[in-house]
């Protein structure tokens, strides 16, 4: 399937969308210690570290509020679906969107965004795919989604994956610099990473460094939950 979306369209129309609304708070940036690889990173989940959220339709059965989740993307050009498992059990839908930019992040942050949808009977669950993934660019690199669904830069401007947490200070870096970036020199240097990655919201002793980017974060995904439940609230007359 191919993908080509420009990232400020997208973050556009989500802005549209999710401004005539206050938000609720569904998500929290958080650390998963020594899970991955032994180590710590950082991921966007539920509060209270459940599992998913749950937005309540009382007296909604599961048909009625698939119906309406397919109805709420159909009104969001934004969002495309993905995948719908097992005769809509689970819906799935993406979006490539812009997050903040140096002005107010340090970085151009962009993010993948994989949504799971799931209606059950008075209640829909709604969480983050594992597999989203937040970019992170110094060098003003515009990013797409090429016919492969690889995320790319026009003209191959350098990009790479957001740090959550900053590295410890002092590692050794030989070839690739933060955010992309070619260090200018093939052999080994020296890094501060703590300037490196202004960004990060965690420094690497889990302390929060960056409460603007955590806060920014957190109310870009809960924007995905409040916009569908605001859209499905009024399409069932619901307070």
């Amino acid at each position: 399937m191919n993908y080509v979306f420009k990232t400020i369209l997208a973050a556009s129309l989500l802005a549209i969308n999710f401004s005539g609304f206050s938000q609720g708070k569904y998500f929290e940036v958080a650390i998963e210690k020594g899970v991955f690889n032994g180590m710590d990173y950082g991921r966007i989940r539920p509060l209270n570290n459940q599992y998913d959220v749950k937005l309540p339709y009382g007296g909604k059965n599961r048909q009625q509020l698939l119906e309406g989740i397919l109805e709420y993307l159909k009104n969001r050009p934004a969002l495309k679906i993905d995948t719908v498992l097992n005769n809509g059990s689970v819906v799935v839908y993406r979006d490539f969107a812009t997050i903040g930019n140096k002005q107010n992040c340090f970085a151009d942050l962009t993010g993948l965004i994989f949504l799971f949808a799931i209606p059950e009977e008075g209640y829909i669950s709604i969480r983050p795919g594992s597999n989203s993934k937040i970019y992170a660019s110094v060098f003003d690199a515009k990013l797409r989604i090429s016919p492969g669904d690889d995320v790319v830069s026009e003209e191959d401007v350098p990009f790479n994956e957001y740090k959550f947490i900053q590295p410890a200070d002092g590692r050794t870096q030989s070839a690739v610099a933060p955010h992309g970036g070619l260090l200018g020199k093939a052999t080994s240097r020296k890094i501060n990473y703590k300037l490196a990655y202004p960004d990060s919201i965690f420094d690497p002793d889990g302390k929060v460094v960056n409460p603007g980017n955590k806060k920014r974060l957190e109310s870009f995904f809960d924007g995905y939950v409040t916009d569908l439940d605001q859209f499905l609230k009024t399409k069932f007359k619901m307070k």
